[in-house]
């Protein structure tokens, strides 16, 4: 069964799952990004989420073993996902489910996900994790510009500062300005393509305007 746990400091969840719960929702995150309707950016950064939970069931990332005695005991294993980027990946991800034909296998793969999420916001605080929840289950309609670069703008301003719940209640609005009609995402683009015209390059050149952001999960 997958699951999420928020980190201490809640800057994001650490997913967890046996083997096979992790590599069937790997093969479901690569089924649905193949022919989803976003530009080549936007899909990398949702197979992002394939990259860690590939390496979390090939044991690379977190382990422990779960269960009350030496009878039911299962090994399971995760990785560790910030909050603005899992909750933009798993919208992503039911989004582009609309654009093609799914299995009832694919379909439980994003259900179980997306219910994981909800109930770790929940735990959190429930009236954070509304507002939050409407996010992850409203449609992405994405422009083809510079999102990636904006998204790692407000993920960083997620992290910084005190963490636990004074970070988590931040996060409905920087939920919030990752819609591309927010006065923060237009005010971005217009940086972008100021900076590239005082640079002489395409505003398309650059691979990152975030600043190292040093946090505590």
């Amino acid at each position: 069964m997958i699951f999420t746990v928020p980190t201490r400091h809640l800057a994001g969840v650490r997913l967890w799952g046996d083997y096979n719960d992790l590599r069937s929702l790997h093969e479901t995150i690569h089924a649905l990004t193949e022919n989803s309707p976003f530009e080549e950016g936007i899909r990398e950064t949702i197979l992002g989420l394939a990259y860690e939970i590939r390496h979390a069931y090939q044991g690379d990332r977190e382990k422990k073993r779960i269960g009350f005695d030496k009878y039911d005991q299962v090994d399971y294993k995760g990785a560790k996902m910030l909050w603005p980027i899992i909750l933009f990946q798993a919208s992503a991800l039911r989004y582009s489910a609309a654009f093609e034909p799914t299995t009832k296998d694919q379909q439980a793969d994003l259900y179980r996900l997306e219910y994981s999420l909800e109930e770790s916001l929940k735990e959190v605080d429930r009236g954070v994790a509304a507002e939050c929840i409407r996010f992850l289950n409203s449609p992405l309609f994405l422009p083809k510009d510079y999102y990636c670069l904006f998204l790692q703008i407000a993920t960083n301003r997620y992290l910084e500062g005190p963490g636990g719940k004074r970070r988590f209640k931040k996060l409905p609005a920087i939920l919030k300005s990752l819609y591309s009609s927010s006065d923060e995402y237009k005010a971005f683009a217009a940086h972008v393509e100021a900076l590239a015209k005082e640079q002489n390059c395409s505003a398309h050149a650059f691979d990152s305007l975030a600043e190292d952001c040093d946090f505590k999960w």
